[in-house]
């Protein structure tokens, strides 16, 4: 008999399928019509009406439907955050993660059986849980590529379900959902757009919020934090029990008389929360690391601690995030969204104010903002990173802009790793559920961008919802010289966690140059953090798995 841990439950029990999940009430576990399977998560049919508790009501399938084909189905009837187990006991049946990727899936085979799961608890036996042999060469593109640890595994014997893709038990991916699909649908204008934004959020923040119990959300002082308030505010009411702000003493890292201008708009009562320099150590960074990803997400350990514990203490079962605003928005200066325009308009484009705005924006001249965007290959400084992420397929023969729009929502797919706060809640992210991102992706970037301003559609569907301060708000807040004073005083610890660690003995990082990153001058004169935190927070992750399983030598 399996032992589960008390906050684990069995949902299913059947022949050839063991369900379990964990939670009293979410998960929720519905069957799939004609017997084809199980949903685990949230699920909410596109009009925003709730979907019965036991079946997926309104999903038009028979036996005879291929697996692949439910998948797509699911996928045009549906969205949420789930994952669907399909045909579970058949050779023909898969797994299909919605493409928000807020449950994650992961699949392996264990003794004598297939396992599909988000996480792996110590109370797996050992004929269950992944054998522990690292994928060195996976693991070394996390270094440099953010966006890998949400789509490949560490370990060679476990695969990574991609959001919006159907994985065969019998192995193979395809891609059910593809974002370039959205980005060449013919939009609407950019003021039908604009109009349909806000009630397009409130409707899913409604959804994804109607069953909690307790909530709380960040208001951070910036823009997309101040949008979510808007929608959440008249729907969550008195069950948003903490409405919170962290701040640093840093410069921009204090955003407060913006935040406290979003929660006067609404009336709430706001938490600040001074961010208090803190030092790393292994309990810190591994704490963050004990799911089958890296948590790249919980790099601020000290507030992922506080969180998880003031989400406890407030009886919050649901936090909403901002997280993602960014991208789906649209918030990074590059020249090349000149390129969608000029293929919009034709030549005489050249001459349009918005060629000098995004000049403005990107802070260079109108001539090497032309050049940019006029170049041959012209495209996003990011993108090569993703040239083989499965959602950059079929995106050859979108505008550079667009093709970047693309680039960074797939890399925020990271926000759904397993953390500290997550563990203790179910993290909500708004912008990056399927309707909202299948709206912005069908917006051409220059209509976002209007005027060379980030998120500039956003801001002028929102507007009467904001404070003209966060409205008029040109800066950015910044945590960086927060992270550099952090990492300064942990240099000690992470000198020697790193230079003589796993990733050293695998030949992941140059030790020579990581013992010159390593060193307050470095941090003072380049301000060279971000290698730093990737190493030691797939370091951490290494180590975690190495103790659990043996794993491997660093020559495997």
């Amino acid at each position: 008999m399996l032992a589960l841990q008390s906050d684990w439950r069995i949902a299913v029990d059947v022949d050839g399928l063991l369900l379990a999940v964990r939670g009293p009430v979410w998960p929720r576990v519905r069957r799939l019509p004609a017997r084809r399977g199980w949903v685990v998560g949230d699920l909410f049919r596109r009009t925003f009406r709730p979907v019965a508790d036991d079946e997926a009501d309104h999903l038009m399938i028979s036996q005879a439907c291929p697996a692949l084909e439910v998948a797509e189905r699911l996928r045009d009837t549906y969205w949420g955050r789930y994952v669907a187990l399909i045909d579970p006991v058949r050779a023909a049946g898969g797994v299909y993660r919605d493409p928000s990727g807020a449950v994650d899936a992961l699949t392996w085979r264990g003794d004598r059986l297939s396992v599909a799961a988000a996480q792996c608890p110590a109370w797996m036996p050992p004929g269950l849980a992944p054998a522990v042999t690292f994928d060195w060469p996976e693991i070394g593109r996390w270094l440099v590529d953010g966006s890998a640890p949400a789509v490949r595994s560490g370990l060679r014997s476990v695969r990574s379900v991609t959001p919006g893709a159907f994985a065969a038990f019998a192995g193979g991916e395809r891609q059910v959902w593809r974002p370039s699909d959205y980005a060449q649908r013919p939009s609407m204008s950019a003021a039908d757009a604009a109009t349909a934004l806000p009630d397009l959020l409130d409707q899913c923040v409604a959804a994804s919020i109607a069953d909690a119990a307790g909530i709380a959300a960040e208001i951070s002082g910036g823009l997309d934090s101040a949008i979510l308030a808007s929608s959440l505010a008249p729907a969550g009411g008195e069950r948003v029990r903490h409405w919170f702000n962290y701040h640093a003493a840093e410069g921009s890292g204090d955003e407060r008389p913006f935040a406290r201008d979003v929660a006067a708009r609404w009336g709430v009562r706001l938490t600040e929360v001074f961010r208090a320099p803190f030092r790393y150590d292994a309990e810190l960074l591994e704490g963050g690391a004990l799911g089958l990803r890296p948590g790249f997400q919980a790099f601020d350990a000290a507030a992922d601690i506080d969180l998880a514990r003031r989400l406890a203490e407030a009886g919050c079962d649901r936090m909403v995030s901002g997280q993602g605003g960014d991208m789906a928005l649209f918030n990074i200066p590059t020249a090349v969204v000149v390129a969608d325009h000029l293929r919009a308009t034709g030549l005489r484009g050249v001459s349009s104010p918005y060629v000098a705005d995004v000049a403005r924006w990107t802070r260079q001249s109108v001539w090497r903002t032309l050049g940019q965007a006029l170049k041959p290959g012209a495209a996003w400084w990011g993108e090569a990173k993703l040239h083989d992420h499965p959602w950059m397929a079929g995106t050859a023969g979108l505008p550079p802009g667009k093709r970047a729009h693309i680039a960074i929502i797939a890399q925020k797919l990271t926000a759904h790793i397993e953390n500290r706060r997550s563990r203790q809640a179910e993290i909500l992210t708004p912008f990056l559920f399927q309707p909202i991102v299948e709206h912005c992706l069908a917006i051409p970037v220059p209509d976002l961008t209007a005027g060379g301003r980030e998120r500039a559609l956003a801001r002028r569907a929102f507007a009467a919802r904001l404070p003209v301060s966060v409205l008029e708000r040109r800066e950015k807040g910044e945590f960086s010289a927060f992270y550099h004073r952090v990492i300064a005083d942990s240099l000690p610890f992470l000198r020697g966690y790193l230079l003589d660690g796993e990733l050293a003995g695998a030949g992941l990082i140059d030790t020579d140059r990581f013992d010159r990153l390593l060193t307050v001058e470095n941090l003072i004169w380049h301000a060279d953090s971000a290698p730093i935190m990737a190493a030691a927070t797939a370091e951490a992750w290494v180590r975690c798995w190495r103790r659990r399983g043996g794993g491997s030598s660093p020559a495997s």
